[in-house]
């Protein structure tokens, strides 16, 4: 009995708990509902439609700032932007040659240039400057086309260009302003675009060059102009040095067409670069053997000599047997580079008449006995002038050889000589 009445006492008392339990679950619920039914955001009640408009305002409010463009107007320095430049636009006037109207219009069109199919041309920038923003670049570029029709007739004309370029894709087109218009270049706004279709030929191409490439680049821009117009060829050699090697024009015509095959075919092997406040030193030899020095004060402004003996500074050399060697060495490399006049002028006077009156028989000569390139394998002098020398005919092991052997006068300090051989 005592147990019936425990279990009925148990029973209420759960029954009363679990009433309580959803009277409190009730009134959290109906808390609820009037939260959300008045909710508050900043402290203002909000209808449903307003927060999520709200909510889409937060979205917009959250997003990771833009980025900013530096739209400033600036000049190009890099050479191998410049290059590139270059290249693209010297693409134009090549297409405008052959006659490419696809490739032109691609780039443009063309109403104001007139190019002979059978014209040799080149274009070179000599300023540029860019502007960009986030959709686009222009360049603004001031250089020369020089248009060579044969029998050394030139013309060199001025060009200023834009060359717009689009984020979109990689095609470019070309726009010819005035010089008025390049000296008052504008920045880009933050919101100016350009449309640009890539077609089939003016996809923009981009090359990076090293040390070894702009020595090539200005060899063989000065090889072109050289054989353009001698006379503007000549002139982009150094001045003392021109003067001391070659004298004049026709000295050197005959130099360009006797090195003609190898000049046309340069290939840089070997090379160093002088780094000045301002200008750079290039200075290299070909796989012919051939020695150059270019100075470069800035991009395509350079000037050239052709071979290492003629300004080098002998003041330094005292020994009797190193001023023998240095004067056979000179003489050799004087042969190589086919400086025959010169090499001729150093023949002691009375070997000269006996052997050589004429400065054509000591070519012939030369021509005939000697190696197209000889290379010094060994020399030993003596404080009397001789000099004993193995010439090699090439590197190799296996090279055709032949001794010389040199009998030289030093004239005086600055190490003019009188030289003769055995013939």
């Amino acid at each position: 009995m005592k147990n019936l009445k425990l279990l009925i006492i148990i029973l209420i008392m759960f029954t009363i708990g679990i009433g309580a339990v959803m009277i409190v679950l009730n009134m959290q619920k109906n808390e609820s509902n009037e939260v959300k039914n008045n909710s508050k955001i900043y402290g203002s009640p909000i209808e449903k439609n307003e927060t999520e408009n709200l909510a889409n305002e937060n979205v917009v409010d959250a997003e990771a700032p833009k980025m900013t463009f530096n739209t400033s107007v600036q000049e190009i320095t890099s050479s191998s932007m410049l290059y590139s430049i270059s290249n693209n636009i010297n693409k134009y006037f090549n297409y405008i040659k052959s006659g490419n109207v696809q490739a032109v219009n691609e780039l443009g069109g063309n109403t104001l240039y007139t190019i002979q199919s059978n014209a040799n041309i080149k274009y070179v920038v000599k300023k540029a400057y860019s502007s960009g923003n986030e959709f686009m670049t222009k360049y603004y570029t001031y250089g020369v086309l020089t248009i060579a029709s044969g029998n050394y007739e030139v013309t060199e004309q001025e060009i200023y260009m834009v060359v717009y370029l689009t984020a979109e894709n990689k095609g470019y087109k070309l726009q010819t302003i005035t010089n008025e218009e390049f000296l008052d270049i504008k920045e880009l706004t933050l919101d100016e675009k350009v449309e640009i279709s890539q077609g089939t030929y003016n996809v923009y191409e981009y090359e990076h060059i090293d040390n070894v490439d702009l020595m090539e680049i200005y060899l063989k821009d000065f090889i072109f102009r050289v054989y353009a117009n001698p006379e503007k060829g000549y002139n982009l050699l150094n001045e003392s040095y021109r003067n001391k090697r070659f004298g004049s024009v026709e000295e050197f015509v005959k130099y360009v067409i006797e090195k003609q095959e190898q000049l046309k075919n340069i290939n840089i092997v070997q090379y160093n670069v002088d780094l000045n406040d301002n200008y750079k030193i290039y200075s290299g030899t070909d796989e012919y053997g051939n020695y150059y020095n270019i100075k470069e004060v800035a991009y395509m402004q350079y000037e050239v000599m052709l071979d290492s003996y003629t300004m080098e500074d002998y003041s330094n050399v005292t020994s009797k047997e190193e001023q023998i060697e240095k004067s056979v060495q000179k003489f050799i490399l004087m042969l190589n580079s086919a400086d025959y006049k010169n090499a001729y002028n150093l023949l002691e006077p009375t070997f000269k008449e006996t052997n050589f009156p004429t400065e054509q028989d000591f070519i012939n000569y030369i021509k005939n006995n000697w190696y197209k390139r000889n290379l010094v394998a060994s020399k030993k002098a003596t404080e009397e002038g001789i000099c004993n020398v193995t010439i090699k005919e090439t590197l190799s092991t296996r090279s055709n050889k032949m001794e010389k052997q040199f009998k030289v006068k030093i004239l005086d300090e600055d190490l003019n000589f009188y030289i003769e051989f055995n013939v």
